[in-house]
């Protein structure tokens, strides 16, 4: 019986390439196979179409353009500025791109200088692809590759000349040499160079971000597999590559600027990220935890329950190879949490590492709900995917309430499009998940999610309306001439982009009275928050912009994001002043951050009192005291939903007492689940007919009969 049972669990260990095509014969195999190619094929273009749209807007992009044009046009590749100011806050290698491009191509648009973040978003999913099939083979490759290319934040990012693309794919190049090092078939000691190489390139990227993705991994490598380990001689001489790339530009640096200088402005850095209390204040230590469900958005629910995976017992033949990829997530978390300033695209490197643990999720539930009497866990894995599909459909209901907002016809036609896409998919998957269909039910969600991304970036962002910073800028130009322009406080960096000048940064009232009496044609830029303060000395409002560099999607709480900026002078010079039109579509005054999680919260609290109320009337009907399951599924969904109400309260107390209490939930019942099979199971074991053969197994299944015989 011992041998029999284990038999029967290394078969449905995995659903493997070899495994689906036996359990569900060639063709459908192949069928699974040749249309996640063909999603993944479409993939690519996501980062390329429409590249040029929107304009820039982004202060982010306009400091990586505008200082790695300078170097091209001053010749000096060591020394980085941007607005004649020192910017030592990134290292070069974005700016180098940027430079060469300028060198090839002359002045940029928006698509040449977003073109080497498109390009590596592109590897970065081969990358992947290659990652997958190393560990665990095509499927797991090719479904990692697709978790990836379809993830709106990987596809948003891959569309922004941004430093966070540029480490993300080195750091998959890292993770991709550690994969063959320790996972290949053959022991090459001297891809250790190449690693240390990559490492070095992730470097001179985002600075020491590299190495908390990058280290877990490799220290987890070496220890659990010493046969893979390199002689000290190897590591000696890529450490040694890894200081040649990585800090050559560095001495370079110091021999130019100083020690002094250079160590300043590295200080300042390390003070506004790691140990500002003014950013330490704005996000508390769970941020990271909502922000999973972000980044891995339409993936939402797949993605964090992927981090689970080396748990499951069906994993267990596998769990070594997971456990080293969940660590290296677990390590940049914890890191990324322990800092001050959090911001969501810092845990961009980690999506490939979640995107094949999701993968691997995904081959183990699909196994896991095929297989008749595997008992309560079989019910557990399909709300897994069940959940997912309902994503789907939750964000295709708030996709198409937006079109209550915006009136614009191309727009409002495009969201209303996508909308029906998600919500159609996620349907689909919800029929097919019931029907124990996972592969059916996966690339219903791909295909929803490709026509979505298509359809958001090809269609809707192109057409958006609002008064862009290009327009604005537009607009000082014709007014300004050659005149002096100055910020005061404040700045906005876009505008050095498209103005194509440096704009002074006036800090001091003094200053700018002496600015303005000195030179009595110079033009002030301010936003609203020191516009009294300026007018004391340039009184004339000659433009202003009510939302500059607004969303493009009127969402609760994104008002406190636009910013008022104005430009005044000292006299009105002849020009009437100008107030550029705000964006046309904006919700109630009501639909507000406040209010939504106050809803949420009502909400939660009328899940958590329903089971009461349920249990009330069954009581009541029964004329006993009794607590039927839906009193257990209303606690458990009750107790999630006040669970993620008190994180964005940031209250321990409530925090805890709603954590616990999930864990008695889900406990109840399983009990109450598990007991339902066993009588199940029980009652088909007796009226099955004695032949030997299991006749309620779905169809290309009966293979696994052999071993129950």
């Amino acid at each position: 019986m011992a041998d029999k049972k284990e038999i029967s669990q290394v078969n449905v260990e995995f659903t493997t390439g070899q495994e689906l095509s036996q359990r569900h014969g060639p063709v459908y195999a192949s069928a699974v196979l040749t249309i996640f190619i063909f999603l993944l094929v479409v993939s690519f273009a996501l980062p390329l179409i429409r590249l040029g749209k929107p304009e820039l807007g982004s202060p982010h992009e306009a400091r990586v353009i505008v200082t790695g044009t300078n170097m091209a046009e001053s010749g000096d590749w060591i020394v980085p500025y941007f607005n004649d100011a020192l910017r030592l806050q990134k290292p070069p290698l974005p700016y180098w791109t940027i430079a060469v491009l300028v060198k090839i191509f002359g002045p940029l648009d928006e698509f040449l200088f977003r073109l080497p973040s498109a390009l590596m978003g592109i590897g970065g999913i081969i990358l992947t692809l290659m990652i997958g099939r190393v560990m665990f083979g095509w499927h797991i490759g090719l479904l990692a590759a697709l978790f990836q290319a379809l993830t709106t934040k990987y596809i948003i990012e891959s569309r922004l000349a941004r430093v966070d693309m540029y480490l993300t794919f080195w750091v998959t190049v890292s993770l991709l040499l550690l994969v063959v090092i320790f996972f290949g078939k053959k022991r090459r000691d001297w891809l250790w160079l190449i690693l240390w190489a990559a490492i070095a390139m992730g470097f001179l990227a985002k600075w020491l971000a590299v190495f908390m993705f990058v280290m877990p991994l490799m220290l987890y490598g070496l220890w659990a597999y010493p046969q893979r380990r390199p002689r000290l001689t190897w590591h000696l001489l890529g450490i040694f590559i890894f200081l040649l790339l990585a800090f050559s530009w560095v001495v370079a640096l110091v021999g130019r600027l100083g020690w002094e200088t250079v160590q300043a402005g590295w200080a300042r850095e390390v003070s506004d990220n790691i140990t500002s209390p003014v950013h330490r204040a704005n996000h508390g230590i769970f941020y990271y935890i909502p922000q999973l469900f972000v980044l891995g958005f339409p993936w939402s629910a797949l993605i964090p329950a992927a981090l689970t995976v080396p748990f499951w017992a069906q994993a267990r033949q596998q769990r070594d190879k997971l456990l080293g990829l969940l660590l290296s997530v677990i390590v940049a978390l914890v890191i990324l949490s322990l800092i001050s300033k959090k911001k969501a695209d810092y845990l961009l490197p980690a999506l490939p590492f979640m995107a094949i643990l999701a993968a691997k999720t995904w081959e183990v539930y699909v196994g896991e709900i095929a297989m008749p009497g595997r008992g309560a866990m079989k019910y557990w894995r399909r709300a897994l995917g069940l959940l997912q599909a309902a994503v789907f459909v939750i964000a295709a209901i708030v996709v198409l309430s937006y079109c209550f907002l915006d009136t614009e016809q191309r727009r409002y036609g495009a969201i209303a499009v996508s909308g029906l896409s998600l919500g159609s998919a996620g349907v689909f998957a919800l029929f097919y998940i019931q029907r124990a269909k996972g592969w059916s039910a996966i690339i219903s969600l791909f295909l929803g999610t490709a026509v979505f991304s298509y359809i958001l970036f090809g269609f809707f962002m192109p057409y958006e309306t609002r008064i862009s910073s290009a327009d604005f800028a537009q607009s000082i130009a014709k007014v300004i001439g050659e005149s002096p322009l100055v910020y005061f406080q404040d700045r906005d960096d876009t505008l050095i982009y498209h103005l194509d000048r440096t704009i002074p940064t006036i800090n001091n009232f003094e200053q700018l009275r002496l600015q303005v009496e000195e030179h009595p044609e110079t033009f002030v830029l301010v936003q609203s928050e020191h516009l009294d303060t300026a007018r004391q000395v340039a009184d004339h409002v000659i433009l202003h912009h009510p939302r500059f560099r607004d969303v493009s999607l009127p969402l609760p709480g994104k008002d406190k994001e636009a910013v008022d900026i104005y430009l005044l002078h000292k006299g009105s010079v002849g020009i009437h002043p100008k107030e550029f039109t705000a964006f046309p579509p904006r919700p109630p005054g009501w639909l507000n951050v406040k209010n939504v999680w106050l809803a949420f919260g009502f909400l939660a609290q009328g899940m958590f009192f329903g089971r009461f109320f349920l249990q009330w009337i069954a009581s009541e009907k029964k004329k006993q005291s009794v607590v039927p399951v839906g009193f257990w599924w209303l606690s458990l969904v009750g107790g999630i939903m006040l669970f993620g109400y008190a994180v964005h309260r940031r209250d321990p107390v409530f925090i805890v007492g709603q954590g616990a209490g999930v864990l008695i939930y889900l406990r109840n019942l399983y009990f109450i689940y598990a007991k339902r099979l066993q009588k199940q199971e029980l009652f088909t074991k007796e009226s099955r007919p004695q032949t030997g053969l299991n006749h309620s197994e779905p169809a290309g299944e009966s293979h696994d009969s052999k071993y129950n015989h």
